[in-house]
């Protein structure tokens, strides 16, 4: 008899904890590699709304402007990174957060991409699709997070052991356009404190972008635990229960 009240006692002791902490925020990583601004469009009815996401972080646009395999033109990827925020809010996200464009080691790039029809301006083309991102997050009133500004203040985008940008000095190759797992986790951590304050106990966040959200490189890619930031996210949000 008593095993059995012991066990009672364990079990009510585990429920009393679980209603204690209360449900957590569900971060999910929905990272697709190589894709832009058109292909996100197509991703959003059969990735995304089933989720029902409550919040909402998009960031893209550096394939749409660096990858020569897959580029649009800027006034496309303005259109279709409006259509994804509208569509995002129509399916019942309370937030969309947009994520500003880092900029890039353009040696690396350019020998990556030798065809490329602005390979002698890469940074400042670059910077055009940046600018329509603030540009909308501005017009819309929505949270911006600005990982280009991130970037730039830890030294931009150089071939250094302290770039936050994956490079031949800091075991990262010449990638030049991903990012170290210290800048995931600057990024996760800048997103918490961007919209963490408006997400509830129960809530899911989706992290929907390319290879830069899939976390490209670092340990963890494609999910919210690791390296990614998503994972840097969760944390944030688990921290707080």
């Amino acid at each position: 008899m008593s095993r059995v009240f012991s066990f009672l006692g364990l079990a009510l002791l585990a429920v009393l904890s679980a209603v204690a902490e209360g449900p957590k925020v569900t971060v999910v990583n929905k990272g697709f590699s190589g894709r832009n601004s058109r292909n996100a469009l197509q991703l959003l009815d059969k990735e995304i709304l089933p989720l029902k996401p409550q919040h909402a972080v998009v960031f893209f646009g550096m394939n749409d402007a660096m990858n020569s395999g897959n580029l649009l033109p800027l006034s496309e990827f303005e259109k279709n990174l409006r259509a994804v925020v509208q569509k995002l809010a129509d399916g019942g996200a309370r937030t969309v957060a947009l994520v500003t464009i880092n900029p890039v080691i353009e040696e690396y790039v350019r020998a990556r991409h030798p065809k490329h029809p602005q390979k002698e301006n890469l940074q400042a083309w670059l910077a055009t699709y940046d600018q329509a991102v603030r540009r909308i997050a501005e017009e819309r009133k929505l949270p911006l997070v600005d990982l280009r500004a991130l970037v730039e203040k830890s030294g931009g985008a150089v071939i250094s052991e302290k770039s936050l940008l994956r490079c031949e000095k800091n075991g990262g190759g010449k990638d030049g356009v991903h990012l170290t797992a210290e800048a995931y986790a600057l990024l996760g951590r800048r997103v918490f404190e961007v919209i963490g304050g408006g997400v509830k106990a129960g809530e899911t966040v989706v992290c929907f972008g390319d290879s830069l959200t899939f976390g490209a490189g670092v340990k963890g890619a494609g999910t919210a635990s690791g390296e990614t930031y998503p994972a840097a996210l969760q944390r944030g949000f688990d921290a707080r229960r």
